[in-house]
């Protein structure tokens, strides 16, 4: 039985060779690429990190951190990293899914039933109400008041509403009771459209749980996860520490009134959809777990079967797509754009791999069948796309066989 055993073991396929990041390669390509884009003047500075198979191979600060560009970049630098936020929140509602506490096709006004019965422009009522679903992936007929597909009268409603809180602070209560006063952009289930709706899923979130969304995640996910330097305010000590957009953006007033992070918001509602500050090594702890199944160093997060779910394309079949923050070959799931396969993509990656982004610079991907994980963090809103496939290609150019 010994023999037959081995003699069937020595006629199956050998593994593919593992593809092993060059540290040094990456380090002398990043380094050059980062001090191109500081003297191009697209950014001030820049944290970057690279990890394989559970191994940091990069962490390099660049430039400097504040507006004037006086203070040096520092590796556990804060940033605010936007719709980063947006998976976070999303696996902690995926946690509430698993424990029979929250369903994927709940309409989302059996928790909020301040939006219950949403019409469209016409007055008509859609095909249907959006689901729990349609907020993680984006497809629940809400958008954003400052891109998108959407009628752009309507934006400027959301606009002249301050959904997100550009201008001023308001209560989860009020934002929901100015959003219920207008039309659906989209029929829920129809297309992608990048939105709000993952704040209102931190809504959902938080009525579910009791608790405001800054103690759930510090509970549930930041606590057993040791991210120390992840959350919604930065302590009056860590200021100095906040890398800010430079003068010169454009993007500026938009992205840090929008993200006011040097104090705790009160009254005003944290931002399910972009409202964290997180350092590379913090979100790297996030990001290792997602990698692993759900798990890292023995604390559980989630079950594999539920990130697989979260990482499968969720947007089949819809109109719209992530390409303008992924380029194409990428789907949505559920918080992460995933790639569909290498046919059309402008970066390159591996099926499956995951990734989202930041409106103020930020990105990460997460690539399980090459155990990569690639952070970057800068404050840099207007070149935000250069950035992040730039850094792509020359993460992922630095593999060799």
């Amino acid at each position: 039985m010994n023999l037959i055993r081995i003699a069937l073991v020595a006629l199956l396929p050998l593994p593919a060779l593992a593809e092993t990041l060059d540290g040094d390669l990456l380090a002398a390509r990043m380094g050059a690429f980062m001090e191109s884009e500081i003297e191009a003047g697209r950014i001030a500075g820049a944290v970057a990190l690279a990890a394989q198979d559970g191994d940091v191979v990069l962490l390099r600060a660049y430039g400097t951190s504040d507006a004037g560009g006086t203070r040096q970049m520092q590796p556990d630098d804060l940033f605010r990293i936007a719709s980063m936020t947006k998976s976070v929140v999303t696996l902690a509602a995926m946690m509430l899914v698993e424990e029979g506490r929250l369903a994927l096709d709940a309409p989302i006004a059996d928790h909020l039933p301040e939006l219950a019965g949403l019409k469209m422009a016409d007055g008509t009522d859609p095909a249907r109400q959006p689901t729990v679903q349609d907020l993680m992936r984006h497809s629940g007929g809400f958008t954003y008041s400052a891109f998108g597909a959407a009628d752009p009268a309507l934006r400027k409603r959301y606009a002249e509403a301050d959904l997100e809180q550009v201008r001023s602070d308001m209560t989860a209560e009020e934002m929901l009771t100015r959003l219920a006063g207008l039309p659906l952009a989209f029929e829920p289930g129809t297309r992608f459209e990048y939105s709000l709706g993952v704040d209102l899923l931190g809504f959902i979130v938080e009525r579910i749980e009791g608790e405001r969304l800054d103690a759930v995640l510090e509970r549930r996910i930041f606590a057993p996860l040791g991210m120390d330097d992840t959350g919604f305010a930065v302590a009056a000590a860590d200021v100095p520490r906040l890398a800010e957009v430079p003068q010169g953006d454009p993007m500026k007033p938009f992205t840090e009134g929008w993200m006011r992070v040097e104090k705790p918001r009160g009254e005003g509602y944290l931002s399910g959809g972009g409202g964290l500050v997180s350092t590379a090594a913090d979100y790297l702890r996030f990001a290792r777990m997602v990698m692993d199944g759900g798990e890292l160093d023995g604390v559980r997060i989630l079950s594999p079967a539920s990130l697989r779910l979260m990482m499968s394309n969720h947007i089949a079949g819809m109109d719209g797509g992530p390409d303008g923050f992924t380029g194409p070959g990428y789907g949505f799931g559920l918080g992460f754009a995933v790639r569909l396969g290498d046919g059309g993509a402008i970066v390159p990656g591996s099926p499956g791999d995951a990734n989202w982004s930041g409106l103020n610079g930020t990105t990460f991907t997460v690539d399980p069948e090459q155990e990569i994980v690639a952070i970057l963090m800068a404050a840099a809103p207007t070149a935000r796309n250069h950035l992040r496939f730039g850094f792509r290609n020359i993460v992922y150019g630095a593999l060799h066989d």
